[in-house]
């Protein structure tokens, strides 16, 4: 969390609230997860996912063909429209997380109840209330990380640039665009990256490779993705942040067996991102 150069009562109204989540989000660490009454009390409920490999191999390669196919679609019509940059970026971040999302239900479609999540249906009402409580967890587990690794990239000289999303929302004159990216970051990319990330790849090597090295490794991943490696390396400050929210994100879900637990969390999370850029104190 940063405060602007100039700092107004919008700033400092989102700062006081996001300091008041901070604080909750803290106490909820300790009151669910560190404490000794918390660590006796803790229980798995993800369930083995019984699926072989090559079926897992069918379930990212509809993940891909589904995104690279409709990206591909809707590039062809996209690049005879009439939209600015931002535009093309916003719609482009849709199609593709739209193409993921066709993708698995075509999986999903194919393989049946073989292919099933498992748990508690991704919408069930106990979601919003988990899903809730895992945001408030991470976000000072994710706010504290960032700090401290804004701080590393800042002295080892390191790029520090932000994501092209970010810069979007902060620097568009358009209302529609940002309500757009708004809606496309709480409401489609949740949806579509929990269920790849946590339903499918966390809780397939959860089992088949050790506990912790599954959390690592598609945590890892998760962070890696978020980042453009090129010569700029844009979103390198988030590669540890959303890497440790991640972390998070892989034991809520085996602690509820929901997915629909971590895409409530993830969309709060980035609502929360949204609105503290929007009250000028976050980036």
């Amino acid at each position: 969390m940063t405060l602007p150069d100039e700092t107004t009562w919008t700033a400092v109204a989102a700062a006081g609230f996001e300091l008041g989540l901070i604080i909750l989000g803290a106490w909820l660490v300790w009151t669910q997860a560190l404490s000794p009454k918390a660590r006796q009390a803790r229980v798995v409920a993800l369930t083995e996912w019984r699926l072989a490999p090559i079926d897992f191999a069918c379930f990212l390669c509809f993940a891909f063909v589904g995104t690279t196919g409709l990206s591909a679609a809707a590039g062809f019509l996209l690049r005879h429209s009439r939209f600015g940059p931002d535009a093309m970026m916003v719609a482009g971040g849709a199609v593709m997380h739209l193409g993921i999302l066709l993708g698995l239900a075509g999986f999903f479609l194919m393989y049946g109840l073989k292919a099933q999540l498992g748990g508690r249906g991704p919408f069930a009402a106990p979601a919003l209330k988990s899903g809730l409580v895992t945001f408030l967890i991470a976000l000072p587990l994710v706010d504290g990380t960032s700090f401290a690794w804004s701080y590393f990239l800042e002295k080892a000289g390191l790029p520090a640039e932000r994501q092209d999303m970010v810069d979007i929302l902060q620097n568009t004159s358009s209302t529609g665009v940002k309500l757009s990216l708004v809606l496309v970051a709480t409401l489609l990319v949740p949806v579509s990256e929990e269920i790849l990330f946590r339903g499918g790849m966390f809780r397939y090597f959860r089992t088949r490779i050790p506990r912790s090295a599954a959390i690592v490794v598609t945590s890892l991943l998760f962070g890696a993705l978020h980042v453009s490696w090129g010569d700029h390396m844009g979103g390198l400050p988030s590669l540890v942040p959303l890497t440790v929210l991640a972390v998070v994100f892989c034991l809520a879900y085996e602690r509820t067996g929901s997915v629909g637990t971590t895409i409530v969390a993830h969309a709060l999370f980035n609502l929360n991102t949204f609105v503290m850029i929007a009250g000028g104190i976050g980036s």
